[in-house]
């Protein structure tokens, strides 16, 4: 049975010349970029060229600061990117990825002040209400770039500006992870920290990134032998590192095919389930290419995925670092019911995917649908 893989939002295959690095990397790119021998310092040099192309798919003349995750490189924005003063104010909103909600909620619970924005139905961030957030004591404004379960698109550039116009002290920083490669803001002079994970765009698990301009107060959150200019103690995951800038560059040169093919395929999908009207679509026409989030009547999220699962197609009900946790925070904050919450699932596609493979989703979808109403009215 062939599959169909619809939750590249949780992670995507790795490119095919992935496994072909492999080979080189055994044979002559494994050494210790810290050791000072020829080939170990051959090493560092590759990934110093791997710095530069992930920061030039998202914007000039940022440096890069190498972690494990995205998670790890939002905490390290969040706990460790601050200058630390006696009053600090922190702001975000209630629909951010765990990564960066969580870590609010502990700094709420340490006595720092943070403020929840709202958002709106679809999961978007008014950018007047962030700065009208913004206080004397505001640190840091954490607000991410696209939604990872609706897909909504947040202006960080405009909101960004509005955050310096309202006080230059404070700090921006967007979770890139979902929007890397896909989604651009339009300026990107007034972001901080733009935050980013390397198996969103067909790369490796084990590599994060923090994108972040020279000079911020960023200090270390993993202590020992001072990698990565002393910000990230820990021998890096060079080929992990590797391959993070090769899928950067990929994305980079081949940027408007990648588009141009998610989007076909996004709507191939859409056609097929546009006229039924027990299907309603969350994500914002606006919204980032490859996701797209619905809210089904009647049929619970998890049952229609598991109905897909046994055709061989995989979709999601949220966010994958939230899966164990029951009905979505985030469909929660948007102010759906527990029953509406419960019928909302995620599709997400990505080069890889093919319009005929969307419209045969689609297809098989609304057939599993039908089979459980019928199910469920017996």
């Amino acid at each position: 049975m062939d599959t169909i893989y619809l939750d590249n939002a949780a992670t995507t295959q790795p490119l095919p010349m992935i496994q072909q690095m492999l080979e080189e990397y055994i044979q002559t790119e494994w050494y210790n970029p810290s050791a000072r021998y020829v080939p170990a310092t051959r090493a560092a040099q590759k990934m110093d060229e791997a710095r530069k192309q992930i920061a030039d798919l998202f914007g000039y003349g940022y440096q890069v600061l190498f972690t494990a995750s995205g998670t790890e490189a939002d905490n390290t924005v969040i706990f460790r990117g601050a200058q630390k003063r006696k009053s600090m104010h922190f702001v975000t909103d209630r629909a951010e990825h765990p990564a960066v909600y969580e870590a609010m909620n502990k700094l709420a619970a340490g006595g720092y002040d943070v403020t929840f924005v709202p958002t709106d139905s679809r999961g978007q961030v008014d950018p007047q209400t962030v700065a009208d957030a913004v206080r004397e004591d505001t640190v840091l404004v954490s607000i991410m770039h696209v939604n990872n379960e609706t897909g909504a698109v947040n202006d960080i550039a405009a909101m960004a500006q509005m955050v310096k116009a309202k006080n230059r002290a404070t700090l921006f920083h967007a979770d890139g992870v979902q929007a890397y490669g896909r989604v651009f803001a339009d300026d990107t002079q007034n972001i901080d920290y733009y935050t980013v994970s390397a198996h969103k765009i067909h790369a490796l698990k084990g590599v994060g990134a923090v994108l972040y301009k020279k000079g911020l107060p960023l200090k270390p959150y993993i202590y020992g032998g001072g990698q990565e200019g002393g910000l990230r103690s820990g021998t890096e995951n060079t080929f992990g590192i590797f391959c993070f800038a090769q899928a950067a560059a990929y994305f980079r040169e081949h940027q408007d095919e990648i588009a141009a093919n998610i989007r076909r395929t996004k709507e191939a999908f859409l056609q097929e389930i546009s006229h039924r009207s027990d299907i309603h679509v969350i994500t914002p026409k606006n919204g980032a290419p490859h996701l797209l989030c619905l809210r089904i009547d009647d049929v619970r999220g998890e049952v229609l995925l598991h109905a897909l699962e046994a055709e061989g197609i995989y979709i999601s009900t949220g966010s994958a670092c939230s899966s164990k946790k029951g009905v979505s925070r985030t469909a929660k904050s948007l102010g759906f019911s527990q029953k509406e919450a419960e019928g909302i699932v995620r599709i997400s596609f990505s080069c890889l995917n093919t319009p005929q493979q969307g419209s045969v989703a689609a297809k098989k979808m609304l057939e599993k649908i039908d089979q459980l109403n019928i199910f469920i009215r017996k």
